[in-house]
């Protein structure tokens, strides 16, 4: 059986997990004390400091391992972001506004966040638990419309209105880098026709949507977890096992060379930092029915309806660094070479295929001038929310 190209592409995208590797070179000491009793022992000094550095290092890296074991897979934090980024895709809505005479033009912006539960106060702390967690069911997507055009195409079939809208952003906040563009077109139709009610109430009547939208978003986060500090124990291992006017003669050089009885030998410091990268991508088709009422003339607009979002694509969660260990020692007689320690890792999964929400909005209107605050709510822990400024004729 030949599969379609559509169906390589769905099973393809669906999870490939690149898993998380730390790995890096230990690095390796010189010691430069130049005076004769040193001739003697330099050779035995520096095999042994390399080989207990050699073995904190070693332990370094364990340790890294253990505390982002977390980070290992991105499966659920891959899927979340592409969540959010489908929800964003309703930047510069025209939900408010159908029914229209002959045009409208709106620029805004579309919040989207998908998070493991429906507790408004976690979403607060979804960036921080990303950073300190790793891989879990959390994101948050970005739109920003330029323009979306609206127009009333009524003459060639009654009651149809098309659309088609552009933006992009690229902005820093903080630990976050974000760069985004949405672009795409949609139809509407209008089933029911807007009724005076009261006078100063009016129903805006039933309008029924489609269209396509193609949203990317990258993002990139700087995750720096805790500092690492392992204790590299030199003096012990030289002293062990000498003979009294060896073990005599070692004891002054250490001292001389500041490894005494009250100092560290040498620690091992790792700060693991890494750059999280986030390149989302996805094709939204949204099918949706829409209803309004406005009071006092239009100067009061409230909006609902309800929508099932399709969505295909992908979203890539690529972990990369590198990081410097450093080794801090009580002497200036001993060089250590250059230990650098990468992380690198990456998975790949797709959006949930549909998503059914549940849309409302509250807007203000002076003559021709629109505001409108659209929230969507997604039964699957997800919301949206968003501001749209428009001109509408």
């Amino acid at each position: 059986m030949k599969l379609s190209p559509l169906v390589i592409f769905l099973i393809g995208a669906v999870s490939v997990v690149h898993s998380l590797t730390i790995d890096g070179s230990e690095p390796t000491v010189t010691f430069q004390n130049t005076s004769p009793l040193f001739a003697t022992y330099k050779t035995e000094f520096e095999t042994k400091m390399n080989d207990q550095v050699k073995v904190a290092f070693g332990k370094t890296l364990d340790t890294a391992r253990a505390n982002l074991v977390s980070f290992k897979q991105q499966k659920k934090l891959a899927r979340a972001f592409g969540n959010a980024n489908a929800y964003s895709v309703n930047s510069a809505t025209l939900q408010g506004f159908q029914n229209y005479s002959l045009f409208a033009v709106a620029s805004g912006f579309m919040v989207g966040v998908q998070a493991p539960s429906l507790d408004l106060g976690y979403y607060g702390q979804i960036a921080k638990d990303i950073k300190k967690n790793g891989d879990l069911y959390a994101g948050a997507g970005v739109g920003f419309s330029y323009l979306n055009l609206g127009i009333n195409a009524g003459m060639l079939v009654p009651g149809l209105y098309v659309n088609a809208k552009y933006g992009a952003l690229k902005q820093k906040i903080q630990d976050f880098d974000m760069d985004f563009s949405v672009m795409g077109f949609g139809v509407n139709y209008r089933l029911l026709d807007t009724k005076s009610l009261a006078g100063i109430i009016k129903w805006r009547g039933l309008s029924l949507g489609s269209g396509f939208y193609l949203q990317k978003d990258k993002l990139n986060i700087h995750i720096v977890p805790d500092s690492i500090e392992t204790n590299s124990h030199f003096r012990q291992l030289v002293l062990s096992g000498s003979s009294s006017s060896d073990s005599a003669s070692k004891n002054i050089l250490l001292n001389e060379m500041g490894y005494t009885d009250d100092a560290h030998d040498a620690r091992v410091i790792l700060t693991p930092a890494f750059d999280m990268g986030l390149d989302v991508s996805t094709m939204t088709i949204p099918i949706d029915a829409v209803t309004g009422v406005s009071l006092l003339w239009g100067t009061i607009n409230l909006t609902a309806g309800v929508g099932l979002d399709l969505n295909l694509g992908s979203s890539k969660v690529v972990l990369r660094g590198d990081s410097d260990a450093r080794i801090t020692s009580d002497t200036t007689k001993v060089t250590f070479t250059k230990a650098t320690v990468k992380v690198d890792g990456s998975t790949t999964a797709a959006p949930n295929f549909s998503r059914i929400r549940i849309m409302s909005g509250l807007g203000l209107g002076l003559g021709p001038i629109k505001l409108d605050i659209p929230v969507i709510y997604y039964p699957v822990s997800g919301f949206a929310f968003g501001a749209t400024v428009a001109v509408v004729w």
